[in-house]
């Protein structure tokens, strides 16, 4: 899956490299002269503040107590392509790194069950290779800048996947034994994290042309995850920890990002 997306990925690019310099045109904005393109190419950094949420407060088989840990930074990098179907509304799209972070807690309804997780504490570490496919609105220039919003969806696919994990079980008794403790441990198999994504995404931003071939790029992104279940602990095969689930867990985050265009 990850080499065909890479070859998808390299046509789109490749096509719009060879028709972006046949379809341009030239435009004034105040007292300096640009050169436009209908397909164009940019790059772009993001600091992130990332977090996991999720949907319920309680585990499927309602035996823990789920709470998100809270936000942490994270950093999303890539490559843009935009098509202008007409002046003002165009489709945007890419290929970049979304390195993210988060946090869940659990806590058993139980705590003195056999043989069951009593509390875990879990920071993930996931790095997705996302498409994303939106519509893109912009404003005519104003006092050179251009403003735009856009609005649509993220496909990512998982390319990796640590964790740091407190975990807590108890024993045949139903006693809590002591910690068990891991830090950037890679999990393994393709079911343990989603691997596969889709998120809605809108955000917006400006643009300043720099010269005439060059153009500075901003903007403010929110990216909710809407499914599947990120997480699937039961099938994380850590040892000393019985199985056990967490709530259906979505993966968001806010991006500030900074580009250019070419």
């Amino acid at each position: 899956m990850k080499k065909m997306l890479f070859i998808l990925a390299a046509g789109i690019f490749s096509f719009a490299s060879n028709v972006s310099f046949a379809q341009s045109e030239v435009v004034t904005l105040g007292n300096r002269v640009y050169e436009t393109k209908r397909f164009r190419f940019g790059a772009f950094v993001a600091p992130t503040i990332s977090y996991m949420k999720p949907t319920t407060d309680k585990s499927d088989d309602n035996n823990h107590l789920v709470s998100s840990g809270g936000s942490q930074t994270g950093f999303t990098y890539g490559l843009m392509v935009e098509y202008w179907f007409a002046d003002n509304y165009g489709f945007a799209s890419g290929l970049q790194m979304n390195n993210a972070k988060g946090q869940i807690l659990t806590t058993h309804t139980a705590p003195n069950t056999p043989d069951a997780v009593r509390s875990s504490d879990i920071n993930y570490k996931l790095n997705y290779l996302e498409i994303p496919v939106n519509l893109k609105m912009r404003t005519d220039p104003i006092e050179n800048f251009t403003f735009f919003g856009q609005a649509g969806f993220t496909l990512g696919i998982n390319v990796g996947k640590k964790i740091n994990y407190n975990i807590v079980a108890n024993d045949a008794l139903g006693v809590a034994g002591s910690p068990i403790i891991g830090e950037n441990e890679k999990l393994k198999g393709t079911l343990a994290i989603s691997p596969v994504l889709l998120s809605m995404n809108i955000g917006v931003g400006a643009e300043y042309p720099i010269n005439n071939k060059l153009s500075g790029y901003f903007g403010f992104f929110f990216n909710n995850g809407f499914l599947p279940d990120v997480t699937n602990p039961s099938q994380y095969k850590i040892t000393g920890v019985p199985e056990f689930k967490d709530g259906n867990t979505r993966l968001n985050n806010f991006a500030f990002r900074l580009g250019l265009f070419f």
